[in-house]
């Protein structure tokens, strides 16, 4: 409580500047400007999400198009405004239920609602998705932005997702579920923060939630797979860089069963400081440098050293005798001509440059990379964007002795859900329209090296990476190491998305998957379809490519 005061006290020293409510991630927004920031030639850093509204009007102005500029009506000259509002009150503007406005409030109310259905070939034969909720968000004083989010949920998945949950007793993307229905769960989704503006460059964010760094379709320095989390997030933003500095609280493991989580006992907690630097080298280059230190144990108990903003964590980590877990390294983005976008992330968990270089397959030559590739209007078709990634990650990236180090959050990766051991290759294309149709299609080729029986050989982040695979004399191998080392493993899917928005952010999908899995030891061979249709209000689209 102590703590919360002092950060809260720190927050409201001096609220200087205007603050903006943020596009939750998966919003229809971002496919937007995913395909406009390539076209600008304006420095914006598309790497750090969630985007604040604010810095999408200062990327676009009054260019932002029908459905933006409803988004954006704070900034933006809409006049949308219905001649004939529900009661009086309700609709008064397409993009909300409820709409208020005063010299100090303004405040924003909608609905959220997901029901869904598909037909499935495998033993469960179909899924659903049932949420109800609610979401509101605002600005109080033009100082203080705010945004919360509450939905109660019911959902049955195919069975390669609940293969995940079995496994590590969560749902991809969520928290605390319970059993429903035998063969579904039901769980709450909380989401939430506050927004203050310190100066006119510098701001901060209290919140529960998530965030994602990268330009492509994964990340491998922090993605939104594994459940919501608190966090303090200080964003700086200047002419020739951005710094953003994220602190959270995190859980290293759950406990539960094929009923669902225990509801009794709380779980442990271990914390994450993470920070990333973007230096605008052109408008169109953007590179960016990463870091990251997992820590925590039974005790708990916040490390003050690394709450400084500005340290180098890596250094702080070997002065406590290297207990933590300690990742960095970099990302870029070049906007060519703006047509072509090319990114990449390298990240390192460990590296000796001696052993690399000889090749002799040390276990800690931990290390991943990504490269990919935008194109934006192909063969002269307007809004249409195709894209191409490879993602590369070695055995035992991301693992450390416990989960407590691991880069890990209740029991799911903070990175790549295949977790490490992989190579995965994507492509995607995406064709929006207008406001009312957008078309996607991905394919996903993947190849891993899974664990044998309990012996782990590097593809599980939660796995104790001294216990490694054996050395034939009661140790474990240092040498000798390969990528996808272990059960290889091969990974296909077809993703295919028609959306239809017959009015402000109420949307109509019709989605089909398939998955293929089959593995060298022929313990797996499984073909997966789903063919579905959901009706979404208010509530991001979201893939489930694992």
């Amino acid at each position: 409580m102590r703590k919360t005061i002092w950060i809260l006290s720190l927050l409201t020293t001096s609220i200087l500047s205007a603050q903006s409510t943020d596009f939750t991630l998966g919003h229809a927004a971002y496919q937007i400007i995913e395909l406009e920031q390539i076209r600008s030639s304006s420095p914006f850093n598309s790497t750090f999400k969630p985007f604040s509204r604010r810095s999408v009007y200062d990327l676009l102005g009054e260019n932002v198009g029908s459905y933006l500029s409803m988004e954006l009506r704070t900034y933006s000259k809409d006049s949308t405004a219905s001649k004939k509002p529900l009661f009086g009150k309700l609709f008064k503007y397409p993009a909300d239920l409820f709409y208020y406005q005063d010299k100090s409030l303004e405040l924003h109310v909608n609905p959220v609602l997901h029901f869904s259905y598909g037909k499935t070939n495998d033993m469960l034969g179909s899924t659903f998705i049932n949420s109800r909720g609610a979401e509101i968000r605002g600005r109080i004083d033009d100082k203080i932005a705010f945004y919360t989010l509450l939905t109660e949920n019911q959902a049955r998945y195919p069975v390669y997702v609940n293969d995940v949950r079995d496994s590590t007793l969560v749902v991809p993307y969520e928290g605390f579920w319970k059993q429903f229905a035998t063969t579904g769960v039901d769980f709450f989704r909380a989401q939430g923060y506050i927004d203050f503006g310190l100066s006119k460059s510098i701001s901060a964010q209290l919140g529960f939630g998530k965030h994602f760094v990268g330009n492509g379709v994964r990340s491998l320095i922090l993605s939104d797979y594994s459940n919501n989390y608190p966090y303090l997030r200080i964003n700086t933003e200047t002419k020739a860089f951005d710094y953003t500095n994220v602190f959270a609280e995190l859980i290293p493991g759950v406990r539960g069963g094929t009923f669902g989580l225990s509801g009794t006992g709380g779980f442990g907690k271990k914390y994450m400081a993470f920070h990333h630097l973007n230096m605008k080298i052109k408008s169109n280059l953007h590179i960016g440098l990463f870091e990251s230190v997992m820590y925590g144990d039974s005790t708990g108990g916040l490390k003050v050293e690394y709450l400084n903003p500005i340290i180098f964590y890596r250094a702080v980590e070997q002065q406590n005798g290297s207990e933590d877990n300690a990742i960095l390294g970099m990302d870029f983005k070049w906007n060519i001509k703006n047509r072509v976008s090319l990114y990449g992330q390298l990240v390192i968990d460990e590296m000796i440059i001696s052993e690399v270089l000889a090749g002799d397959g040390w276990w800690g030559n931990k290390q991943g990379f990504q490269l990919g590739a935008k194109y934006v209007d192909p063969f002269g078709v307007e809004n249409l964007i195709v894209q191409g990634e490879v993602n590369r990650v070695r055995p035992y990236m991301y693992a450390h002795e416990d989960g407590f180090t691991s880069y890990s959050h209740y029991n799911l990766s903070l990175a790549h859900p295949l977790g490490a051991n992989f190579t995965e290759y994507i492509g995607r294309a995406n064709y929006r329209l207008n406001d009312q149709w957008n078309f996607e299609g991905m394919v996903m080729l993947a190849n891993y090296g899974n664990d044998i029986g309990d012996v782990n050989f590097g593809r599980d982040i939660l796995k104790n990476y001294i216990e490694r695979r054996p050395d034939g004399s009661g140790g474990s191998l240092e040498f000798g190491n390969t990528h996808l080392q272990g059960n290889k493993t091969n990974l296909t899917m077809l993703f295919l998305r028609t959306t239809y928005m017959p009015r402000h952010n109420l949307f109509l999908d019709l989605e089909a998957t398939i998955r293929k899995e089959s593995d060298s030891n022929g313990q797996i061979d499984t073909s997966t379809s789903v063919l579905g249709f959901s009706l979404r209000w208010n509530v991001p689209s979201r893939r489930y490519l694992f």
